[in-house]
Formats: C-alpha cells, sequence, structure tokens
C-alpha cells in the first residue's frame, strides 16, 4: 500500500511540473539577442543584441521591432551610438536608452522618440507613462530624475554626512506599479551601488529618499563600523513595492556575494541560503516577483560560467533553476553550456524571461533569449527554427583562429552564413 501511495504522489508531482513551456525567440534569425526585460502581463520580451540595436518582441504574434540608430556601422562610431531596452509595458512601449540619450520605444509603431538631450537612462516606465532613470555628467556623476508629460525633475539625494560615506552621486533603477516607491542606489567609492529608496510624499507630486542601505552597509575605509555588510545592493523591486531583491557581502566571510529578500514595508531582510556559496561560486538576484520569488544566477569566478538558481515565494534557500523546473530539459543545457542568465520575472510569478547559450549545431554556440510559462497547459520547449539565415552563426573562433565554443567575457570572431564575419565579446 505504501509504494502505491509513494507511486501516486511521484505521478501527481510530475503531472504538476510538467506545466511549464520555455519558448525560445528564434536565434537563427539573430544570434546576438540578449532579452532581459518582460512586460508584466508577459506579452513582450525587449533588450538588446551585441550588433548595437534595442528590440521587442511580441511573444503572442512572433513578431520583432528592432530600434536602431542610423549612425550605427559607421566607422567612426563605437559603444556610443548603441541602443537597449531596460522596461517595457503591457502596451508594448518601452524606455531605455539610444546614443547615450534616454529613449521611449514604440513597438506598434517601430519608432523612437529621445525624451532629453543630454547623457541620460531611462530605466523604468509606469503604465501612465512616468519615466525614471539618471542623468550623467562627463565624469558620470549621476542624478535621478523623474519624467512626467515630458518635463524632466530632479529626485533628491542623501548628504554625505547622513549617509556616513562619500557619494558622486545617485541613479533610479526600478518602481512599483504606480511609481510612489522607487528602487535606487547610491555611488560610492567601491561601486557597491548601496541601496536607496525613494517613497511618494504626501503632496502625490514630490519625493523623499531613504537611504536603507545605512542601517546595513558598513562603509567605512577600515570596514571597522556596526554593520554587518560591505556589500547591500538594491537588484530589483516587486510590482507591489513590497519587496525588493538584494545582492549582499558579508564583511567577515570570505569573498563571495549572497542573495536575500528584503521587505520595504518592515524595514527588515530575510537571509537566502545559499548552497553552493564559496569563494568562487557567487550568487546574484536580477529579478523578483510581488510574491517574494526570485530569479538570477549562480557565477563561477574562475571560468565566468552562469548557471539559473530561483528561490520560491515563502522559502529561503535558493535552488538551481533545472531542479524546480525539471521537465525544462533545456535549462540543463544552457547551464551545461556554463551560461544561463534568468533576467527577469512577472509580477504574478507566471512568466520568466532570460538568455543563455544554446546549441547552434554539434560545433557552436549562439544566445538564446527564451521565455517560460511556468502555467502554461503544455509542457516542453518550442526551438528556434533549424533553416539557417544571413545572420547564422556558422563558426566561431577565438582571435588565435582557432574554432572554439565560446565562453563567457572573452573575444571571438563569428562567421556568418553570408561570408561576414563580426567581432564580439561573449
Amino acid at each position: 500500500m505504501r509504494k502505491a501511495l509513494l507511486s501516486a504522489a511521484f505521478i501527481a508531482a510530475c503531472i504538476s511540473a510538467s506545466a511549464q513551456k520555455l519558448t525560445y525567440i528564434p536565434w537563427t534569425d539573430n544570434a546576438f539577442i540578449q532579452g532581459t526585460v518582460i512586460s508584466n502581463n508577459g506579452k513582450y520580451v525587449a533588450g538588446s543584441d551585441f550588433m548595437g540595436r534595442g528590440f521587442i518582441y511580441d511573444t503572442e504574434n512572433k513578431e520583432m521591432k528592432y530600434f536602431v540608430s542610423p549612425q550605427l556601422g559607421g566607422e567612426d562610431t563605437e559603444s556610443t551610438v548603441d541602443a537597449d531596452v531596460r522596461c517595457v509595458t503591457n502596451d508594448g512601449i518601452g524606455v531605455g536608452y539610444l546614443e547615450e540619450v534616454a529613449t521611449k520605444f514604440d513597438f506598434a509603431t517601430g519608432k523612437y522618440e529621445k525624451i532629453l538631450d543630454e547623457g541620460s537612462i531611462a530605466n523604468y516606465i509606469t503604465s501612465d507613462g512616468k519615466i525614471f532613470g539618471i542623468t550623467y555628467n562627463k565624469a558620470y556623476q549621476k542624478t535621478p530624475i523623474m519624467i512626467v508629460d515630458g518635463k524632466k525633475t530632479e529626485l533628491p539625494q542623501s548628504s554625505e554626512a547622513w549617509l556616513g560615506f562619500e557619494n558622486d552621486g545617485m541613479g533610479i533603477r526600478g518602481g512599483n506599479a504606480d511609481g510612489s516607491v522607487l528602487l535606487g542606489y547610491g555611488q560610492d567609492n567601491y561601486a557597491t551601488f548601496p541601496l536607496m529608496i525613494w517613497a511618494l510624499n504626501k503632496d502625490n507630486t514630490t519625493y523623499s529618499v531613504i537611504p536603507v542601505c545605512k542601517k546595513y552597509l558598513d562603509a567605512s575605509d577600515f570596514l571597522d563600523g556596526p554593520q554587518d555588510f560591505d556589500w547591500f545592493e538594491g537588484a530589483a523591486i516587486s510590482s507591489n513595492g513590497k519587496y525588493v531583491a538584494i545582492n549582499l557581502h558579508n564583511k567577515n566571510e570570505e569573498q563571495s556575494m549572497e542573495i536575500a529578500r528584503y521587505n520595504v514595508v518592515t524595514d527588515t531582510y530575510e537571509n537566502i541560503t545559499c548552497p553552493e556559496l564559496s569563494a568562487d561560486m557567487w550568487y546574484y538576484a536580477n529579478a523578483i516577483a510581488d510574491d517574494g520569488t526570485i530569479v538570477g544566477y549562480i557565477e563561477d569566478q574562475m571560468s565566468g560560467a552562469r548557471y539559473a538558481c530561483i528561490v520560491k515565494a515563502g522559502e529561503t534557500e535558493a535552488k538551481r533553476m533545472s531542479e524546480v523546473f525539471p521537465t525544462l530539459t533545456d535549462i540543463v543545457k544552457m547551464d551545461g553550456n556554463e551560461f544561463n542568465s534568468p533576467c527577469a520575472i512577472t509580477p504574478d510569478g507566471r512568466y520568466i524571461a532570460g538568455f543563455g547559450y544554446v546549441d547552434m549545431d554539434d560545433e557552436n554556440l549562439c544566445w538564446g533569449t527564451y521565455y517560460i510559462d511556468t502555467q502554461s497547459s503544455t509542457d516542453g520547449v518550442d526551438n528556434a527554427a533549424a533553416d539557417a539565415k544571413a545572420s547564422k552563426v556558422v563558426a566561431s573562433y577565438g582571435i588565435d583562429g582557432k574554432k572554439t565554443r565560446p565562453a563567457a567575457n572573452r573575444l571571438h570572431i563569428n562567421k556568418f552564413a553570408n561570408g561576414k564575419a563580426v567581432k564580439v565579446v561573449k
């Protein structure tokens, strides 16, 4: 009888686990796509590619729109003309930057509009069109900003005396659904991006800055302060404004990064157990859902490899995503290819988007952007089409001319089916 009960439980678990589906944006059309954000309804995935183009992809109609500077590809241009979509709404309106200027992108028209005329990045947009981000000067000193109806407003910053450390500016990274709670960071001397929160005041117009990091971060040069951490960074905020996914480092332990879940309402953080944590294996959070589910990656500091991880709502242990979603075998494959980075999750936790190395053929890898429906009526993987296009990478070489399987953060030369070649850093 016990054996029968165990079998029934096993079958039930398999049925429950099978209701997930992973779909790729076809990489045969573009082998360089990195999807980093997803709309709250899961319809749009957006980001950029190694060619310097921003994009928004409609997952329902399988349609791609690119946003490209007319100067891209010119002899004298470098990264100054790149585009990147940092956030996208349920209606396909994205914000980010193009030619180093905050820009709005419209999927419906396929057009873009520069929002400002100075060095700037738009990192977040609400459903009613409020935009948040940063401006920066030639010394890259950052200022947090809000843009409403085309008007820019600088948000307040804490003084160095109150913060307790030298600070060269602040920036906005994201916000809750209506923009009443904003997530950002300070620009300290050690580039740890100390956690800051901005809260909308009673006048419903102005904001107050709350240096959350002050309670937790020891920013002293000799780490002789009373706080436990020398790194306390807010990676992402939930749409309901309740949770922040934290990247942190305990100053009293070996050099390794951990993740945590910070509660904005109670001003407390929850430790997350990181089973593979070591001096070489670091954990990073990328996004968080309204229920506190965190997605991110484990990074091998020796090889640069990244493996997908997740912390489910109500749990306090990070697990390999391949363990949580065992039917999605391509998660294991991307982990095996040593790069898998889940970057975004919808507020309800249903959809997850990211990118990783996928097998283009038996010898070569390329970038594959994916989106996961964790509540799909069918399970499995939708692979990209197999037909070779002009942008298909048919071979990848190291700078010494030897054919390679690309690894992270290395220079490679990709040869395309149309005979062209391009150098990329992977």
